[in-house]
């Protein structure tokens, strides 16, 4: 699963990157513990082929969603059912995002309540992008709510030990398919929804201080050596 990542890169490079014009200085405030429930930058196209930057709650609530107190908003989506799950399969089709990181956050469970933080990114780059997807929810008031998942595949060889899932992340050169707002071709989607590449990947351990929302700090993601 993805349950928490950093964002650090500054706004010149995420605008260089994902080829996209960001307006709000704000939204892409150094990050190194980016937590559920937070409003986070996507880049988004909306029915267009010109890419920007949304200003997206991280956790999915679907449309058809009735009473928000009694639904748990979604923060990962599995790749291989997104097609098929009432709650994810039209935000598939036609709305789908990438979620700019620098890297992402998984436990180790050693067993009697003992979890370990590992930090994981990528060798080839420091800023890359996790396939999502998003959904606008209007309540009965007209309100609405700007929501989106991080999709999740089967884990690769490094990340087998700590967890079996993790998050999908896409190649630069796919950016522009899977942002494609108009011909969805859900085969050639799927084909993008793999693990990354073991050998282009690392982790190391880190402090148990990310355990906490509250601690959002570079020393986060340096290693820790006992």
């Amino acid at each position: 699963m993805c349950g928490r990542y950093t964002l650090y890169s500054d706004k010149k490079t995420i605008e260089d990157h994902f080829q996209v014009e960001a307006a709000d200085e704000e939204l892409l405030k150094p990050n190194y513990n980016v937590a559920p429930g937070t409003v986070r930058p996507v880049i988004l196209t909306e029915g267009t082929n010109d890419r920007k930057i949304g200003a997206l709650k991280w956790g999915l609530v679907p449309p058809f969603v009735k009473d928000l107190s009694d639904w748990k908003p979604l923060i990962n989506a599995r790749s291989e059912t997104v097609n098929e799950k009432p709650s994810f399969r039209k935000a598939f089709h036609r709305k789908r995002c990438v979620v700019p990181a620098n890297g992402f956050y998984e436990w180790k469970d050693f067993g009697g309540g003992k979890k370990i933080p590992f930090y994981i990114r990528l060798l080839d780059r420091d800023l890359f992008g996790m396939a999502g997807i998003y959904e606008t929810h209007t309540d009965q008031e007209g309100n609405e709510r700007h929501t989106f998942a991080i999709l999740t595949t089967e884990a690769n060889a490094l990340m087998q030990p700590l967890h079996d899932r993790m998050p999908v992340i896409l190649k630069n050169e796919d950016y522009n398919v899977w942002l494609d707002p108009v011909n969805p071709r859900p085969h050639t989607l799927q084909k993008l929804l793999t693990p990354y590449p073991t050998d282009e990947m690392s982790t190391f351990k880190v402090s148990t201080d990310v355990n906490s929302p509250e601690n959002n700090h570079q020393e986060l993601i340096i290693p820790k050596l006992k």
